[in-house]
């Protein structure tokens, strides 16, 4: 075997599991295993590029959604064919790990070997941004959100918390809701169309985001389609009364929210509306966002869907 390892080891939050990952893969004498470690944003992409340029055949993201963001972003920007594309893999050990939750993926070391030795991996959907503001396409594996969520992804970069990744979430989280100004925007399909005021908007290619909200309960990683939950014009006391079935993944019955599926979405608005993938900030709409049906294997238990 030939695996890579990419470890987003910020704030040395790794200090305890990289040295049992490193003992456990010189125990299982694999083959060649290369440990790669992110210096800064976006360092992800160009070391997956370069590990699925020169033929790994597992390319591991170790870390949380935006680590898996940048390395799947990388593999997709190499300039190999697809067909030679290396498995992905995660070990999820970020503040939220949404897209794990819907991959049915464990942190569990011993659980990634097995898949990796017994070659389990799906082939599933990837959602694909184009991008004018800036001129850029950006691939995501779990979800794309418009509005508030894209708002919080830009006040996180570059932020910290003493209390932790989860507290800091939280803290924009109710920032946003309280300073955000819901911007009006048009989204249209080749079946139906929406236009209003929006609070947040989810592009759905897995089910949950914002750490543990089940979104887009529907939604399926090879199903070829979105789920898309919209959150029109909602006050911020309807959405935390709501917040409690939204994790259990029951959908919100109010006038002001609509959930539809679509293969392509075009986005626009005459504001400055911002849009995040994999809960990292990408840029301003307008975008077009379209599902790649099985663009990537992905090392995960063969049952989920």
């Amino acid at each position: 075997m030939n695996i890579v390892f990419i470890v987003n080891n910020k704030n040395n939050r790794l200090a305890k599991m990289l040295p049992r990952l490193e003992h456990y893969c010189q125990q299982a004498k694999l083959g060649r295993v290369q440990f790669m470690s992110t210096l800064r944003r976006k360092h992800a992409i160009e070391l997956a590029k370069q590990a699925a340029e020169d033929g790994c055949e597992y390319l591991v993201a170790v870390g949380g959604d935006g680590t898996l963001h940048e390395v799947i972003n990388g593999v997709l920007q190499s300039n190999i064919p697809a067909s030679e594309y290396p498995a992905v893999g995660l070990l999820p050990y970020g503040s939220a790990n949404d897209f794990a939750r819907t991959a049915g993926i464990s942190n569990s070391i011993e659980d990634l070997f097995a898949l990796m030795r017994s070659n389990t991996t799906q082939k599933v959907d990837l959602g694909k941004i184009v991008l004018q503001q800036p001129q850029e396409t950006r691939y995501f594996s779990n979800i794309a959100g418009v509005g508030l969520g894209a708002k919080v992804a830009q006040q996180l970069e570059g932020s910290s918390s003493v209390l932790g990744p989860s507290f800091n979430y939280y803290k924009h989280i109710l920032k946003g809701f309280l300073r955000y100004t819901k911007k009006e925007v048009r989204c249209t399909s080749d079946t139906w169309e929406w236009q209003g005021k929006l609070l947040v908007m989810a592009v759905a290619n897995g089910r949950y985001f914002g750490n543990a909200i089940c979104i887009a309960p529907d939604a399926q990683l090879t199903d070829g389609r979105f789920q898309i939950a919209i959150f029109g014009d909602l006050s911020l006391w309807d959405y935390l009364k709501n917040l409690g079935k939204l994790k259990k993944g029951v959908k919100i019955n109010l006038p002001q929210v609509s959930y539809h599926t679509a293969k392509e979405v075009e986005l626009t608005s005459n504001d400055p509306c911002g849009i995040e993938a994999d809960g990292e900030y990408v840029g301003l709409l307008p975008a077009t966002i379209s599902i790649v049906p099985k663009a990537i294997r992905f090392l995960m238990p063969p049952a989920v869907r």
